[in-house]
């Protein structure tokens, strides 16, 4: 199975760079994000867009929902020239499963531990999907968590045909439920047979083991650098900073009992 946190870096990698926040903490940094930029196009899934394919989407879809095709036309200016991709909401997940399913399959058939937000009290998790339920009662969009920004969750979502892939804040957002796509992602850490003692050594400890951890950190907000898999200083910070914060969290829990 797939892992949740391999879904979101490749999902960054089509996010629009200027969309992220200043400040974001992601597992990739951001540098790494927007490498191939997505438009967003309903009923799409990461296809290359040509000239028939928007007049096929204009006539079947754009037409029907209020647009003019001059609206349309300015909206999609120079993307079949720009060799531009394309994916709607749920396309973006879509794209990295090969499959082809609406949101609201993916909450009703995908999803576990979910319901609407407000009654959902665990943290959220790197990779969890963000749905807006609509008047009819369906999920009608999705996006992903991708980071945090000063403890607010960042969703990484293909918006609207006006912003493409983008990375946006949970509070500017209208997002109604959520839940853990477990079906299809991957949510476990990882394990080794051993444990490794992380210290600043010469040669550096280095491995798949580092790379993970430094993502992993990055996206709950401790910071360790662009992910390398090597122990360095950098990453000894945000291993000082994380045991440091959940060390006083399980005091404050003992005193409270």
């Amino acid at each position: 199975m797939k892992t949740a946190l391999d879904f979101i870096v490749f999902a960054l990698t089509h996010a629009k760079q200027e969309s992220i926040p200043e400040g974001a903490k992601l597992p990739v940094s951001a540098e790494e994000c927007g490498g191939e930029p997505w438009e967003y196009l309903y009923g799409t899934t990461g296809t290359r867009v040509s000239r028939a394919l928007l007049d096929e989407r204009y006539e079947h879809f754009y037409k029907n929902k209020g647009w003019t095709r001059e609206a349309f036309d300015i909206a999609t200016e120079n993307w079949v020239e720009l060799k531009r991709r394309a994916t709607d909401c749920q396309g973006l997940l879509d794209a990295f499963l090969g499959t082809d399913v609406t949101a609201n399959y993916c909450y009703s058939a995908w999803c576990r531990e979910r319901g609407p937000i407000d009654e959902i009290e665990r943290q959220y998790e790197i990779g969890e999907a963000l749905f807006y339920r609509g008047a009819e009662g369906r999920m009608t969009h999705v996006g992903f968590v991708c980071g945090f920004l000063n403890g607010e969750p960042l969703a990484v979502e293909a918006r609207g045909i006006r912003f493409g892939v983008v990375v946006t804040r949970f509070s500017e957002r209208p997002w109604t439920h959520r839940g853990l796509i477990t079906e299809k992602l991957s949510y476990d850490s990882e394990y080794r047979d051993e444990p490794v003692v992380l210290e600043l050594k010469k040669p550096m400890i280095q491995g798949e083991c580092i790379l993970n951890l430094q993502k992993a950190l990055n996206a709950l907000g401790y910071y360790c650098g662009a992910p390398d898999g090597r122990c360095g200083k950098i990453t000894m910070h945000g291993v000082r900073e994380f045991a440091a914060a959940h060390a006083a969290a399980n005091a404050a829990g003992k005193e409270a009992v």
